[in-house]
């Protein structure tokens, strides 16, 4: 490139750089910048270490394919930046030309040889004029008397006078044609929507990238596949209607009179035309009416006879192209998407079709997507309180604002009973709603599912968009080779995301060798991508891009350092590929980076993207783990009891790994989307690899000793080949307290283990119900896992019934979060910008006017009489939260003044608009409270929590700094010092070092109002909620929860300092204390443990994932 530089700026040669990324390599600077000098005569560059003689007529062209690109200001500053994103108002109108060319070609072509003939009229008048004005101005003498310029006067008047006539002629022809065009304008409409909606699903997952020309050929399909279509299917691009348009004027006459015949039927009422011409009967082929393309006597129709259509037919077509266009691009959009993405899609599409058709309200629609809860409703009544949870009274007061939800509370009071009963149901969305209720639309009852279950959220919306768009929306076909492949080019590659259980190259080999590709006949070729393989496979890419071939590359995403050669590879076998040639790759998504740029932007914009995710429920993943170890494998134990025990180890061993794979959908903590952490605190790619070594493992042990060693393999299993993945320790305990549940003595059958005839049934229960199998044979197991593998149920992970009802609750706020930052916070037909800004400088003036003053330390430390720990604490607290508050008032000081126009809008400031505006929270403010933790409270809620803190703050700090009765822990930005503050002093006052001391924690029977002084021993805390579990109050020990209750607020607990001697856990449960459901985050796994007492085993409450949370996510 270098070289190239050089000479071009020494000739005044353009040079253009094509694909650039994000990093601008550092010898452009100078020529970007042009940092030029002069030496002698000459202007010199510098280009690394050499001059180069600069010339002025060079040009540098910097082009990048990426769709959102972020540079250095200073290079913006130095550049001409030009942005060749389609607006969808012009995406539009390319897209109605498409239409017409495909449903009326005849109309667009003569559309298209109109815009050419007042083209050329607009050259000609300005030719005229030209040399009108060049011959006055070289006359000589008297013009009156020049006679020869007098005649070419009058001769150009002449002309433009025809001209100007024509030019009438033809505006008014032009627009009767754009009258008949605008008729399937609701199609092109739609196109273009579509297309703006999949070019915002990258903010959802960085492998949702689709490019125009990709979406332009699907769309293009979608109109070929409309029933009643009798034209020759083709590919039409955009490029090639734009090409037409430089085409040579037809006469202007035939024209005139082909566009009138064409646009007279418009005018007497009739819509359009099915076709262009009628061509000899097609198979399939019907008139509107139902008739074939055959004339009824059976004669078939003369090619020159036009068929009509009337206002009815025509409505009928375009309902039938905006049903198959529609269909078309999403079932393309959704092969390539997440199972957990895919009703997020739907539901964007959906809702976005109903705004744009008027037929929800888009008042509705916010509060719907946004699902407000009042951060101080009134006090709910004792009535509603017995089955209403503070954050459903809290949401239905939000939702009392909306209009025609204002008799809300009102009706719930009145109905209690009957709104009791619906709630109770195992699915309300099915049943009708009490009262007046149950006649509201479905998009309003939607509402009220929201406020009251929000756990049936996601169910109700799936038979939403099945009744607004038709079943075949929420049923997807099964993957086909065929159908994928039939879709492609050679300048499509075809990306297929990998994972665990999941080989799509094995489906490919065994279709390609359907179709002739083997790999015995050179026509076929399958490369594992790792170290080395990188010139085998661009030999490959070689061979077959010249003589037509399949490839695949398997696992592209370990060659990071190679896919930009992959990239180019692609982009030339775009233009000179053999159509036989055909490239397919796999890589793998890392969990919990959705952002991750494993495949290049273009790449994944050109490409056809295959997610085909194995199912995880249990028996499945049964079926996978167990199918891993062939019987022959038994062979390698000398004695017959070692292989029965194997068999029955195995058995156990594959049950484990199936609950490891299955628990995930509970929830895997932050980075996944899901919003709970109750499956694992983080997200670990368990593999097939981890089964079969354990499997090897157990047959070696088996062999070498003469009694099963179980606790070596429980530690081999558990700690060193599963658990080398995991790290964080309470999902290591859940692993391993799995493991001691499991692989133990009892799974083996009762009775002589060599002896069939003395067995009996094992006494192991491996869930509920689900007693361990006789290891009678591989295929008796087999058929064990068919027939009595209990339903898929949390109870078969050892969880509550609940957990379940918790993750669809997270996955319903998930989803309506997601739908928020796709649609920019935005309708699309809630109003127009200036709405959105008086509402954010509304929401803005509030909080200004709610914002504390910051606290004077200079006035608290002066009162202070003992520096001890809790009063360190107090300070930090106090310190940290004016630090939080002065932020707040700068930033939105700031924004109000870029609001009104005195500061240019920063990226922060429109970051903090953002958030006002979607009610989250923005980062900015975030970073300040706490880095270690993603907020999961609406702006609304987290504002009036930061109020609640300032208030404790203000209390504990009045006077001699007295600490609280007792403290809010949640209110507390760092609740591990408090908690170590208790332990400090005991540790002081009884002169104890601190590295022996602990705590204990005992619930008590008692709320925050009845404390009347501070605790005997050690001090009270408030504020927690208890997950996966309830506090029986009467008997002081954890039991199981009741249905429908996912969090319960605990009473006050006393934490009491003890030594580690002092120190027991006979009869208590170790529960983590985490932040919110997520759990995990970034530094903090846990904030702390606490002890909680129980009268079943431990191992129960660890295996249904009972954790203590500082924050309510559900009352937020």
């Amino acid at each position: 490139m270098t070289t190239v530089m050089e000479r071009a700026l020494q000739a005044g040669h353009s040079v253009l750089i094509e694909n650039m990324g994000e990093s601008i390599d550092a010898v452009l600077n100078p020529v970007i910048t042009r940092s030029t000098f002069k030496k002698g005569r000459s202007i010199y560059v510098k280009i690394g270490d050499k001059d180069v003689e600069y010339n002025k007529h060079f040009k540098l062209f910097l082009h990048t394919k990426l769709s959102n690109p972020h540079y250095p200001p200073e290079i913006q500053a130095e550049t001409t930046l030009i942005n060749f994103t389609v607006t969808e108002q012009g995406l539009e109108d390319q897209l109605l030309a498409l239409v017409v060319n495909k449903e009326r070609p005849e109309l667009e072509e003569t559309k298209t040889q109109l815009i050419i003939q007042n083209s050329e009229f607009t050259i000609k008048l300005k030719q005229l004029e030209d040399e009108l004005l060049y011959k006055l101005s070289t006359a000589e003498g008297d013009i009156t008397e020049d006679v020869a310029l007098i005649e070419s006067l009058e001769e150009s008047k002449r002309v433009a006078t025809e001209i100007s006539e024509k030019v009438i002629e033809a505006r008014e022809t032009e627009t009767a044609i754009n009258d008949s065009r605008n008729k399937y304008r609701p199609v092109a409409e739609r196109g273009a929507m579509l297309f703006f909606l999949l070019n915002s699903l990258n903010k959802i997952h960085a492998f949702y990238q689709y490019s125009l020309n990709a979406f332009v050929t699907v769309f293009s399909r979608g109109i070929d596949q409309a029933p009643g279509s009798c034209r020759k299917q083709e590919q039409v691009t955009l490029r090639q209607l734009q090409k037409r348009l430089s085409g040579n004027a037809a006469d202007f006459e035939e024209v005139i009179k082909k566009a009138k015949r064409q646009s007279s039927n418009t005018s007497g009422g009739v819509g359009s035309r099915l076709g262009s011409r009628r061509t000899t009967t097609q198979s399939g082929c019907m008139t509107p009416s139902g008739i074939p393309a055959a004339s009824m006597t059976g004669e078939p129709i003369d090619e020159e006879e036009e068929l009509e259509m009337t206002p009815d037919q025509l409505e009928a077509r375009i309902n039938t192209l905006l049903d198959t266009c529609t269909y078309t691009v999403y079932n393309y959009t959704r092969r390539g998407l997440f199972d957990r993405d895919k009703l997020i899609v739907l539901t964007l599409l959906t809702f976005q079709i109903l705004l744009r058709s008027g037929r929800i309200d888009s008042v509705e629609y916010d509060a719907l997507c946004k699902g407000a809860r009042s951060a101080q409703p009134p006090p709910i009544t004792d009535d509603l309180s017995r089955w209403m949870s503070e954050g459903q009274w809290a949401a239905v007061d939000a939702l009392t604002t909306v209009p025609g939800f204002g008799s809300l509370a009102k009706d719930l009071e009145k109905s209690s009973d009957d709104w009791l009963n619906w709630c109770n149901n195992e699915a309300p969305e099915r049943v009708a709603m009490p009262g007046e209720w149950s006649r509201m639309t479905e998009f309003k009852q939607l509402l009220l599912l929201r406020a009251l279950r929000p756990d049936r959220v996601t169910n109700a919306l799936q038979r939403f968009c099945d009744a607004a768009m038709g079943l075949r929306y929420v049923n997807q076909d099964a993957f086909s080779p065929q159908v994928v492949v039939g879709e492609s080019s050679s300048a499509t590659p075809i990306f297929f995301i990998l994972f665990p259980g999941y080989s799509p190259s094995k489906e490919i080999e065994q279709y390609a060798a359907k179709v002739g590709k083997t790999v015995e006949a050179g026509n076929l070729t399958l490369i594992s991508m790792g170290q080395g393989q990188e010139g085998p496979a661009e030999a490959v890419l070689d061979k077959y891009i010249c003589e037509g071939g399949w490839v695949f590359l398997d696992n592209v995403h370990l060659m990071q350092g190679w896919i930009p050669r992959l990239e180019r590879k692609l982009e030339v076998a775009a233009e000179t590929a053999h159509p036989g040639f055909r490239c397919f790759f796999s890589a793998e998504p890392i969990n919990g980076a959705p952002q991750a740029k494993i495949v290049p932007e273009s790449i994944l914009q050109t490409c056809i993207k295959i997610s085909n995710e194995p199912p995880s429920d249990m028996k499945s993943n049964m079926r996978r783990a167990f199918a891993a170890f062939q019987p022959e494998a038994e062979e390698r134990l000398s004695t017959v009891a070692k292989r029965y025990a194997y068999k029955s180890i195995l058995f156990g061993l594959c049950f484990y790994h199936s609950l490891l794979l299955g628990r995930k959908k509970f929830g895997t903590g932050i980075g996944t989307g899901s919003g709970s952490g109750m499956g694992f605190c983080r997200n670990y790619s368990f593999n097939m690899g981890d089964l079969t070594t354990c499997g090897d493992v157990l047959i070696n042990y088996l062999e070498v000793y003469k009694h099963i060693p179980w606790d070596d393999l429980r530690y081999m299993f558990g700690e060193v080949f599963y658990g080398g993945h995991i790290t964080d320790n309470m999902d290591r305990r859940c692993c391993t307290t799995y493991l001691q549940v499991l692989i133990r003595s009892e799974i083996l059958p009762t009775g002589e283990l060599g002896d069939l005839s003395t067995w009996s049934t094992p006494k192991l229960e491996l869930a509920p119900g689900f007693k361990a199998p006789l290891p009678t044979s591989f295929d008796a197991l087999l058929q064990y896992i068919e027939t009595s593998l209990p339903p898929e149920s949390p109870i078969v992970y050892g969880m509550h019934p609940n957990a379940e009802l918790s993750l669809l609750t997270s996955l319903g706020e998930t989803l309506f979060r997601t739908i928020t930052e796709v649609s920019g916070g935005g309708t699309g037909a809630s109003g127009s910008n200036s709405a959105g800004e008086a509402a954010v400088r509304s929401a803005l003036k509030e909080y200004l006017e709610r914002l504390p003053e910051l606290f004077v330390m200079l006035d608290i430390e002066s009162r202070i009489k003992e520096k001890t720990p809790f009063v360190v604490v107090a300070l930090q607290e106090a310190t940290r939260m004016n630090a939080l508050l002065e932020e707040m008032r700068r930033s939105m000081e700031e924004l109000q003044l870029g609001l009104d126009g005195a500061l240019n809008m920063s990226d922060k400031m429109e970051a903090l608009a953002r958030g006002i505006a979607t009610n989250t929270v923005p980062a900015l403010w975030m970073s300040v409270m706490s880095t270690r933790i993603q907020e999961v409270f609406s702006l609304s809620a987290w504002y009036h929590d930061v109020l609640k803190r300032y208030e404790q703050l203000a209390a504990w700090t009045s006077g001699s700094l007295t600490t609280p009765n007792s403290v809010w822990l949640s209110g507390l930005f760092n609740p591990k010092a408090f908690l170590t503050a208790v332990m400090q002093t005991y540790a002081r006052a009884n002169k104890l070092p601190l590295d022996v001391m602990m705590f204990i924690t005992e619930v008590t029977s008692k709320t925050v109002e009845q404390l009347t002084e501070p605790a005997p021993f050690g001090t009270y805390i408030h504020g927690l909620v208890l997950e996966g579990a309830r506090w029986d109050k009467e008997e002081g020990v954890l039991k199981d929860s009741l249905p429908n209750e996912l969090h319960q607020a605990l009473p006050v607990i006393q934490v009491k300092p003890v030594t580690t001697e002092q120190y027991s856990l006979e009869g208590y449960y170790v529960c983590p204390v985490y932040t919110n459901m997520q759990r995990a985050n970034v530094y903090s796994p846990a904030v702390s443990s606490f002890t909680l007492r129980t009268a079943d085993a431990p191992h129960k409450w660890v295996l249904a994932s009972v954790a203590l949370l500082l924050q309510d996510d559900l009352a937020s």
